[in-house]
């Protein structure tokens, strides 16, 4: 992990503004011995996800447990279960980028220097059928780009935004022969717009193109081996690259965009796929963690 200079030769811990977090020698004591941090955007499935691996790794009832919420505020929350902290994002890169700086910062002041970062999430795939699982080689933006462009000073900078590569083959390598889905490495897309952005037709303002330039575009990402459309890849790798943090996402597919642009499954399907990227998480976590 490579930490802002101000950090280390700063003398009193900082507040953690976002996540109402005082580092305090109580509350880094909870956050002491993190391995892993897993991020959702949801603050329901993350407080899911932290009562179904409370099952897997520590034996727990769920009838019985209720996890509990180390963050005391609406931004974000988080849970902790043996070495993973579960955590929220919120939606877009935006919101995610100001959870990797903060949450980043208590990980160092709880002297874990050596944590990996896993995204999981939901994605539209492109030319890569419902229910299936991305795993990102590397993040474009929507025109295309291998970068996170960010306004620093008046000027643009364009970070790398390419993911850890042994991190996505050590998720892979612990992952059983069954599965009924499959798992892709490949590029991903993540756009600062649901709609326009992800070159959609149902959002509320019409778009300034057409169903031949929809697939047009669809073409040139698809050599570019781009497999889904998501909204944080690109804040997340570039993020993680700066700071020297092993990062991975995990997204399953919940449609084909390039025949859809609205999900069509009913609610216990759309719920089945969710839980597909919790699947592999759990299965890399569990043999990390177990």
């Amino acid at each position: 992990m490579k930490i802002n200079h101000l950090l280390k030769n700063g003398g009193r811990k900082p507040y953690i503004y976002n996540l109402n977090f005082v580092l305090s020698d109580r509350e880094l004591e909870s956050m002491h011995g993190i391995k892993y941090v897993c991020m959702q955007g949801s603050m329901d499935r993350t407080k899911n996800l932290a009562r179904k691996l409370s099952g897997i790794l520590l034996g727990l009832d769920a009838n019985y447990f209720e996890p509990v919420n180390l963050i005391k505020n609406s931004r974000y929350s988080a849970y902790r279960v043996k070495d993973v902290l579960l955590i929220s994002h919120g939606v877009g890169n935006a919101s995610i980028l100001t959870l990797l700086h903060s949450i980043t910062k208590v990980m160092y002041y709880a002297d874990n220097l050596d944590v990996k970062y896993i995204r999981i999430g939901t994605s539209g795939g492109v030319d890569i059928e419902a229910g299936n699982i991305i795993l990102t080689d590397t993040a474009y933006m929507p025109n295309l780009v291998a970068g996170y462009k960010i306004s620093i000073l008046g000027k643009d900078i364009i970070y790398p935004t390419k993911m850890n590569a042994d991190l996505n083959q050590q998720i892979l390598l612990n992952q059983p022969s069954n599965l009924k889905f499959k798992i892709f490495v490949g590029n991903s897309i993540a756009a600062d717009d649901f709609y326009l952005g992800q070159a959609r037709f149902d959002g509320a303002i019409k778009p300034q193109y057409d169903e031949k330039m929809q697939m047009e575009y669809f073409s040139k990402i698809k050599q570019l081996n781009i497999l889904n459309f998501e909204m944080e890849s690109t804040a997340l790798a570039s993020f993680c690259n700066r700071a020297e943090i092993p990062a991975a996402m995990i997204a399953v597919t919940l449609l084909n965009r390039i025949s859809d642009d609205q999900i069509s499954v009913n609610e216990e399907t759309l719920e089945d796929y969710s839980n597909r990227a919790w699947e592999v998480a759990i299965n890399y976590l569990k043999a990390q963690c177990g």
